[in-house]
């Protein structure tokens, strides 16, 4: 492991020159940080995770990449991709949990706390609010806003029709709401 201002980047891992890095932050084996990442301070990225990449939209394949931004004190633990923006930086606020596959397309917007769990995938331009929680194998439609702290149970497809609410609990394909959480 290489240690560069006050960071702990592991020897295998590639960081674009452009990357912008705060401090406290480890980045692990084989991940890799692509043209125009900001990174805030005290982050863990995991083995295998990809930050930035070109956005997987056909529209916007050959458009310049925009990158990603993130916030303080996210965790990033295995191969968990996250795709560079196409209109706007991709952006994942703080305080936030990414576990083995879980995925953001391009132009998401992560708000803090938000927890995505192992597979679960958020098409391109989803808004995920403060606290949001999404379980194994959840599927989100892209540009759909998840409210303030609501779940999507494991393996539950927000189709682009499905109304969600704040605090809402959904299950099921598509998803229904199951209920409301206190």
């Amino acid at each position: 492991m290489n240690t560069e201002q006050n960071n702990t980047i592991h020897h295998t891992a590639i960081i674009h020159p452009s990357v912008k890095m705060g401090s406290g932050n480890i980045i692990g084996a084989y991940s890799i940080l692509e043209e125009n990442v900001i990174l805030g301070d005290n982050n863990y990225i995991g083995p295998h995770c990809i930050i930035g990449d070109r956005g997987e939209s056909v529209r916007f394949f050959q458009s310049e990449k925009k990158g990603v931004i993130i916030g303080n004190n996210n965790r990033f633990t295995k191969q968990v991709t996250i795709d560079g923006g196409t209109v706007n930086p991709t952006q994942v606020y703080n305080n936030t949990l990414w576990l083995k596959n879980a995925h953001a397309g391009h132009d998401c917007l992560i708000h803090d706390n938000v927890q995505v769990r192992c597979n679960a995938i958020l098409g391109g331009h989803v808004t995920a609010l403060q606290g949001a929680k999404i379980y194994l194998g959840a599927i989100i439609h892209p540009r759909k806003t998840l409210p303030e702290n609501c779940i999507i149970g494991m393996g539950t497809i927000v189709t682009k029709k499905t109304i969600l609410v704040e605090k809402g609990v959904y299950v099921g394909s598509p998803a229904k709401l199951l209920k409301t959480s206190e």
